[in-house]
């Protein structure tokens, strides 16, 4: 429910007709450094898009909108993010969401790799000063390079639209920041013939912490795109503000309904399979598989230096410990197991896998016989520090990845192009 001191949100059409600045557009200028000056690498737009990616790693939302989501190269950056089950973008212009129905579609990768949970992209078109209630509670939204093209009418009823009515845990907004374009010398005006504004970092920050201050969100500052070495005074390129919503009793459901204005362009669903493995049964089978990698690997690269060493006996019952903390470095153990802990509670008492009498490794023995997979569940204790190192590359190697799948936690059973299980 909205405080008595807001103004009550606007009914549903009544920006329209200030909104036709809204849209992004084709017309976008996405590479500032077509006026000269520094030169961004990545680019800059990369760059932002980049940021709002590792945002939604770091909060993790179920279901994300992006307003002014134009020609969809943001939602290309967000689609490979696991924790994602709904993925909207929404525009004014039908015509440019229309022309992008092919991005949003699955690739050939997805249904070869089936996500682990439900996954729909959809694109809508309506105006950010309109609130259209299928998208209220959403977890997560983003205003990338928006703000800065919008009309009076509809950047003071934005806020009422997503801090009021929508209520994500977390907005992103991004817009330029008018104090850095004294670097750029082939430059007058704004950025952009559609900006109608471009803010300081003051005026951006009086604009934030009046609607965080509002609608009971804690507000934080950021830069991206930093400029040459002595104009740190200046700031970044492009300043961004992260709202996080605050727990209070602002957030009990409103019994205001205004419908649903927004017009649904497209929308693809993603195949997926569901798991119904226990936590511990998937932690398990991720180890399994880790370890599985990890003593193929040290097989194959010992035979390539034994030459002429003839004792395979002694080299055959060799064992291994696997330390956690690097089984811990795996993307695929990562997803069903938070941290180390958690891991060593799962392998305790397991009949398939062996910890160290210390509890901190997985104990092994080679298995050079790669017609035997049983080889790995045949372990005994070895002291934990015995990795000599083999392990430490483990978040930068992706070359000797065997990416063999199970089908049952969506992994198929041919080795797949590519798969960045290795972080």
């Amino acid at each position: 429910m909205e405080d008595a001191d807001d103004p009550p949100l606007d009914k549903p059409g009544e920006a329209q007709d200030s909104a036709s600045s809204e849209s992004v557009g084709s017309a976008t200028v996405e590479d500032e450094e077509e006026f000269g000056g520094p030169v961004f690498s990545p680019p800059l737009y990369r760059q932002r898009y980049q940021t709002v990616a590792d945002l939604v790693k770091k909060y993790r939302p179920k279901r994300l909108v992006d307003f002014g989501c134009a020609e969809g190269k943001l939602i290309r950056f967000l689609k490979p993010e696991e924790s994602l089950e709904q993925l909207t973008g929404i525009d004014l212009e039908g015509e440019v969401l229309d022309s992008i129905r092919g991005i949003i579609k699955p690739l050939l990768s997805d249904f070869v790799q089936p996500r682990p949970r439900p996954f729909t992209v959809s694109l809508y078109q309506g105006s950010m000063a309109e609130c259209d209630d299928r998208f209220k509670g959403y977890d997560m939204v983003t205003c990338v390079e928006v703000i800065e093209h919008l009309d009076p009418p509809v950047l003071d009823a934005m806020p009422s639209n997503v801090f009021g009515h929508m209520r994500p845990s977390v907005v992103v907004v991004t817009t330029p920041n008018a104090e850095f374009n004294v670097l750029f010398p082939n430059f007058s005006g704004f950025r952009n013939a559609d900006h109608r504004f471009e803010w300081t970092r003051q005026e951006f920050q009086t604009w934030a912490d009046g609607v965080a201050q509002r609608f009971s969100y804690d507000v934080t500052f950021h830069g991206i795109g930093t400029g040459p070495e002595g104009t740190e005074h200046l700031g970044c390129c492009t300043q961004m503000a992260i709202f996080e919503r605050k727990q209070t009793p602002y957030d009990e459901n409103s019994t205001v309904l205004w419908g649903t204005p927004y017009e649904l362009i497209a929308e693809a669903v993603f195949p997926y399979r569901e798991n119904t493995l226990s936590k511990e049964q998937q932690i398990l089978q991720e180890v399994q598989y880790y370890i599985r990698q990890i003593m193929q690997r040290r097989v194959h690269g010992e035979e390539e230096e034994k030459d002429n060493d003839d004792d395979d006996d002694v080299a055959a019952s060799e064992e291994v410990s696997i330390p956690l903390d690097i089984l811990m470095k795996f993307q695929g153990l990562k997803r069903v197991c938070p941290d180390v802990q958690s891991l060593q509670s799962a392998l305790v008492g397991s009949d398939r896998v062996r910890l160290s009498q210390d509890k901190t490794a997985v104990v092994c023995c080679m298995d050079r016989d790669d017609g035997d997979d049983d080889g790995e569940e045949d372990c005994c204790s070895v002291p934990s520090d015995s990795s000599d190192g083999m392990f430490d590359d483990a978040e930068d190697d992706y070359t000797h990845h065997n990416f063999y799948c199970r089908t049952d936690t969506g992994r198929s059973t041919l080795p797949l192009p590519c798969e960045e299980d290795w972080v």
